[in-house]
């Protein structure tokens, strides 16, 4: 079984490095203060692409919050240059614009995940969290829709497989979080998103899932 990551530390053990790349100064301010609290390390800040390419390429950190649209313009057609610089990072993009076109574009182009900027300081913890330890994160209901887009079943990431596994058998939010090594808090999220990237309304629904769809990743 893989160990997941705890709130704000990298598989390594040190403390998840990240880089906000965002043209408001006070939608920044907003986000570090949402992320020091859990452990996070805002290593740099930027405006403009050309200020986070220079942040990325001198300071190597282990995600890229990256708006969508900078001072520059569009943001999409440079994430190809951020990997250049930091091969290493995964680059998490953040954005107003729920456009299918848009999502599947940053992701093609090598974001590693897509979240909207309403959504709550524990979608965000989640997001930073999974795309630190390598995995990819959409947020739950767009990634549902672009499932449903293309014919099949969302693709459910690591943790939300260790969580839907645990769940199987019988696992209460504490005891899933002891398995896991993370916080109650954040078996709770989890499973949040799995019903919200499942379409699923209530737990008795996501139990009725989870056993159904047993996960061998426990």
């Amino acid at each position: 079984m893989l160990s997941p990551c705890p709130n704000g530390y990298a598989e390594d053990g040190g403390p998840v490095r990240v880089v906000l790349a965002e043209d408001h100064p006070t939608v920044r301010a907003g986000t570090r203060a949402f992320l020091e609290p859990e452990g996070f390390i805002v290593v740099g800040e930027a405006a403009c692409e050309r200020e986070a390419l220079e942040v990325v390429s001198e300071q190597q950190p282990d995600v890229l919050m990256l708006d969508m649209k900078l001072e520059s313009g569009m943001a999409l057609k440079a994430i190809p240059q951020f990997l250049a610089a930091a091969p290493e990072m995964g680059i998490l993009v953040q954005s107003c614009y729920e456009d299918r076109a848009i999502i599947c574009g940053a992701l093609a182009a090598g974001a590693a995940g897509y979240l909207l900027k309403s959504s709550p300081v524990s979608e965000l913890v989640l997001a930073v969290r999974t795309v630190a330890s390598g995995e990819r994160y959409v947020q739950p209901s767009l990634g549902a829709g672009l499932a449903r887009a293309q014919g099949r079943e969302p693709e459910l990431q690591l943790r939300e497989r260790q969580v839907l596994g645990l769940l199987a058998e019988g696992h209460t939010n504490r005891e899933a979080a002891a398995r896991l090594t993370v916080s109650v808090r954040t078996v709770e999220s989890v499973r949040a998103a799995l019903r919200a990237r499942l379409g699923l309304v209530t737990r008795a629904d996501l139990v009725a899932y989870a056993r159904q769809n047993r996960s061998a990743d426990v």
